[in-house]
């Protein structure tokens, strides 16, 4: 990890000791305390702000400065020990690494500008070279982002993406559910799609492939809808899975997660660590938002957790029924990250870009994340869906021998030998438990979808779930703050 990374990381996670001194009353927006009766009757010190954000993740964080810089006081309490929310920032042979999200696509403008605005450096996802496919028994080498899956299967592959793409281009962004035959469509899966559509079994491998590695989700398990909502969000299907001008084309020096912490270093100390919001309340003149023996008054409030975290705490009065159920059908998805580091990238003087796509291994794909300076060498790859499931219960060295196993079969016995490795099982994490996103499954969006973004009274949702572009992606996560901060700050 480098020197100011890790001293930002240090200083965020020492903020949670100090939250209960600093982080009420060190606010500079608290316009005095009290005492008064929080949930089970327990005494609770009060601060009183305009907005309380609920999570410190790059919704909760953007959200809560562009309400700053409008002139309105505010709080973000995140439940856990650091900011970022499904953001991470690890190290692996003194390089600081993304645990979490980690790819910017050049049409991510909002998380491109706000690393412009922080002075850190895009660099390119490394792709010279030949990638590696293994689908169905057939293994090939190929150069670019079009998979070499043979004459016949690359034909059907591109009228199957095709089909998608023209189906995508028929669902309204911000209201999917009223696309054209929405309810026949949300009664698909993905997997029945799939079936219906594509006759070769490489296609298919490769579209069930695909759609774990985008949703963490198998294809039988989420909606057709949802997949196409998520790609009309993010301008087509093509662009969520390719690396080259689309959404894995490049990566930031030092990480994505160190973005967040420079945005809470700068509301500092408006933001409070290790405060989980246990119940929020609202009345005609604002909301009460309780985080263990402490309360926050405020006129409205900003929810950014996923909707399946968000469903944990109490509302009074009790939220609307189709918000209520929609939080109740919106699983996370199931992922584990894992880096791995050598001496060298091996793979490279093999004419390899370490890209491997294969439906034979439990881990994959993994990617080549070597350092931008230095001769290590480096990988990072997934568990998702039902692999994430079955690993996540595993030990630590029994998921990084499966790893190694998986990478040395297409890569050589040096993969065996790394210098140092490193992972995160989302799906364990205390106040995330799993990602990238939501997946909701068939009759989730068609029924529920319209209380997705939908306020309730003074109480406003944000987070990448509810992103009008990107929905998924930490840019969607961005959007989503920009424009719940918009809509609070009009009613203010």
């Amino acid at each position: 990890m480098s020197d100011q990374t890790g001293r930002e990381a240090a200083r965020m996670s020492r903020r949670s000791a100090i939250g209960i001194g600093v982080g009420v009353a060190g606010l500079a927006a608290v316009r005095g305390a009290a005492r008064a009766e929080a949930p089970g009757g327990d005494a609770a010190s009060v601060a009183s702000v305009d907005v309380v954000v609920v999570g410190a993740g790059f919704a909760g964080l953007t959200a809560a400065r562009a309400l700053r810089a409008a002139g309105h006081s505010v709080v973000v309490l995140e439940a856990d020990d650091r900011v970022g929310g499904r953001t991470k920032p690890g190290s692996i042979v003194g390089e600081t690494v993304d645990l979490g999200g980690q790819w910017v696509g050049p049409a991510q403008d909002r998380l491109l500008a706000l690393a412009r605005e922080y002075g850190v450096a895009v660099y390119p996802q490394f792709t010279s070279g030949k990638n590696i496919v293994d689908l169905a028994g057939h293994r090939a080498t190929y150069e670019g982002e079009t998979p070499a899956l043979g004459p016949m299967a690359l034909a059907e592959f591109a009228l199957v993406i095709g089909k998608f793409e023209a189906l995508a281009r028929q669902v309204p962004v911000l209201r999917p559910w009223e696309a054209p035959g929405v309810e026949a469509i949300d009664a698909q899966t993905m997997e029945t799609w799939i079936l219906a559509n594509a006759r070769s079994s490489a296609v298919r491998s490769a579209m069930r492939l695909l759609i774990r590695t985008l949703a963490c989700a198998e294809a039988g398990e989420v909606s057709l809808l949802a997949m196409l909502a998520m790609a009309s969000s993010a301008g087509g299907f093509n662009e969520m899975v390719s690396t080259r001008g689309g959404a894995q084309d490049a990566m930031l020096e030092g990480g994505v997660w160190q973005l967040a912490a420079r945005m809470a270093r700068e509301l500092d100390p408006a933001v409070v660590l290790e405060a989980p919001v246990t119940a929020i309340a609202q009345d005609e003149t604002g909301v009460s938002v309780w985080a263990g023996r402490r309360k926050w008054r405020g006129k409205y409030v900003i929810v950014t957790a996923p909707p399946s975290l968000a469903a944990r705490i109490a509302y009074r009065p009790a939220l609307p029924a189709l918000r209520d159920g929609l939080m109740q059908r919106m699983p996370m998805g199931c992922v584990i990250k894992a880096h791995i580091a050598y001496a060298r990238p091996f793979w490279r003087t093999q004419g390899l870009t370490g890209m491997v796509l294969s439906d034979s291994t439990e881990f994959g794909p993994w990617f080549d994340h070597s350092p931008v300076r230095g001769a290590t060498g480096g990988l990072v790859g997934l568990f998702t869906g039902k692999s994430a499931r079955r690993w996540a219960e595993r030990s630590p060295q029994a998921r990084r021998d499966q790893v190694l196993k998986d990478v040395a079969a297409y890569l050589g016995d040096e993969a065996l030998k790394p210098i140092d490795y490193i992972e995160e099982v989302w799906a364990a994490a205390t106040w995330q438990r799993g990602g990238y996103s939501s997946a909701p499954a068939p009759g989730v969006l068609s029924a529920f979808g319209p209380a997705l973004r939908e306020p309730v009274g003074r109480l406003h949702w944000a987070g990448t779930e509810t992103a009008e572009a990107f929905s998924g992606y930490i840019e969607g996560a961005i959007r989503s703050g920009e424009h719940s901060a918009q809509e609070v700050a009009r009613r203010l």
